[in-house]
């Protein structure tokens, strides 16, 4: 039987949900499908997003409610509290790695009279010649995947976990190491996280370790251990992010493979949910559109619509290797390499993936100016296998680089950018990268911009000696979820800061 139409399989997992899963079902159900479905109102005026003004109004500089710092620029009403700089010592005594990338809420319980909420946190690093680099190196406690070299470089990258608890930040301690360039990943809903590498190369360290995989975090490190095991299951890949399906125990997978990638799918084999119960393996597939092999689907226009279906990748633990395709020979995964032998479809450059309401939404990065492109943001509706291009800006100034991207309770699409300065545009001066909201005809706002950029001076003033100085406006955003309530909303500064966010959300989409 499909396990898409198993009843028993369904059931399952309905009594598996924690409240990760609870919280976010019924509001997101309620609303979010709307994004996609509304989209279509832009599809007769234009072919491609425009740039609208924000229901929220303009931006400002706001000052940082913990440190006094103009960290961001925020509409009117708004406001937020920094936590966990690059270099601030942890509540395990650790100093903060810094690259914060992809994070999420991974639980939500009661401490006493207090609601307390979990994050784990991405750090995007990938060598040091300094040992001592390694996240938790110093701590046996401690869970690290290697520690072994690569030429005369350690795997350093890994996790964090941060705990907010009644509106303030109250702690946070290394969680697991030993990784390379854990960019994205996702929740699950049983109280833990997917850390996903981002390795493009078939390298192995002096361990005998090889990379390219993705590995689970609980959110109570003190109940639950990190696994050290990658689970190969879910392939080995320049992975982004991962999504769960709460309805069905299905995964959603991207990859950040230039011009060699798809979306895939992964069945797990034990439907019952729980930490290291992806281990048992299942299938991983990838996304074709019906009829037509290995569909370029980088440049669609707005609304823009395919039927699709998936095909099997029978080992996703395939070494890559170049690819003579319809864009030209590409560096290409395992994984992909066999989606793509059976008719996948070609994406630039996947990034943040988020299911909701029987959607998979994701976005594809990828800039060029020949022809013009500067990301996209797809809706997959899984009932009907449906895939529809809700945005599409050629034009940096609409949308630059949408990399990670979530959805609020209240049904809202929010992205970050990624982008730099050159890239198809309209004549003005990129100097701020956004977080940017999606309006429901297909259009883009700008909610918040960058303005990280402060002397050491400046920093040191503030107690934060081990962040980084000067302008980093252009830098990226990162890891954006909101809390399940959906009154606050948790950010990163890649440069090394995190950020909750809190206003009048009502006043707008998100």
């Amino acid at each position: 039987m499909d396990q898409k139409t198993d009843p028993t399989r369904r059931g399952l997992l309905l009594g598996s949900g924690a409240a990760v899963a609870a919280a976010f079902g019924g509001p997101i159900a309620a609303l979010a499908g709307r994004v996609a479905q509304a989209s279509t109102g832009g599809c007769a005026a234009a072919t491609a997003s425009v740039l609208l003004d924000s229901p929220y109004g303009p931006t400002a500089p706001v000052n940082d409610l913990s440190t006094g710092l103009p960290l961001i620029e925020l509409p009117a009403g708004f406001s937020y509290k920094s936590y966990g700089w690059r270099g601030d010592i942890m509540s395990d005594g650790l100093p903060t790695p810094g690259a914060h990338d992809g994070m999420g809420v991974v639980l939500q319980r009661r401490v006493g009279r207090s609601s307390e909420i979990i994050l784990v946190r991405n750090h995007e690093l990938s060598t040091s010649s300094n040992a001592a680099n390694i996240i938790g190196a110093s701590r046996a406690n401690v869970a690290k995947y290697d520690t072994g070299t690569t030429g005369t470089s350690y795997q350093i990258g890994g996790n964090t976990n941060l705990v907010w608890r009644d509106g303030n930040w109250v702690g946070s301690y290394a969680s697991f190491g030993g990784i390379n360039r854990p960019c994205a990943g996702g929740a699950t809903t049983w109280g833990s996280w997917l850390s996903n590498e981002e390795i493009r190369s078939n390298s192995v360290s002096s361990t005998g370790k090889k990379h390219g995989y993705i590995f689970e975090i609980p959110a109570d490190t003190s109940l639950n251990a990190a696994s050290t095991v990658p689970i190969i299951g879910m392939g080995r890949m320049a992975h982004e992010a991962s999504a769960i399906d709460p309805s069905t125990g299905d995964w959603y997978l991207t990859e950040d493979q230039g011009n060699a990638n798809t979306l895939y799918r992964f069945l797990p084999s034990n439907i019952g949910g729980g930490m290291g119960t992806l281990h048992a393996g299942g299938r991983l597939q990838g996304l074709k559109v019906v009829g037509v092999n290995n569909a370029d689907l980088r440049n669609p226009t707005l609304c823009q619509t395919y039927p699709c279906e998936w095909v099997e990748i029978d080992n996703p633990d395939q070494d890559g290797a170049t690819l003579a395709s319809v864009v030209g020979n590409v560096s290409a995964s395992g994984p992909y390499r066999q989606a793509y032998a059976r008719g996948a479809a070609i994406f630039g450059a996947n990034e943040g993936c988020w299911v909701a309401q029987g959607k998979v939404f994701f976005t594809d990065k990828q800039v060029t100016t020949s022809p013009a492109r500067a990301g996209r943001i797809w809706a997959l509706d899984l009932q009907s296998m449906t895939l529809q291009a809700i945005f599409v800006s050629n034009d940096i100034q609409v949308g630059n680089s949408p990399d990670n991207l979530c959805l609020s309770p209240r049904g809202g699409v929010l992205f970050c950018e990624d982008g730099g300065t050159s890239g198809p545009n309209s004549g003005a001066t990129v100097t701020h990268q956004r977080l940017m909201g999606l309006n429901p005809n297909g259009g883009s706002y700008v909610f918040s911009r960058h303005n990280y950029n402060f002397t050491r001076a400046q920093l040191d003033g503030a107690g934060k000696t081990g962040a980084t100085s000067g302008n980093q406006r252009n830098s990226e955003w990162a890891g954006a979820v909101f809390s399940p309530d959906g009154r606050v909303l948790f950010v990163n500064l890649y440069v090394g800061v995190t950020l909750a966010i809190t206003g009048p959300w009502a006043n707008g989409t998100l």
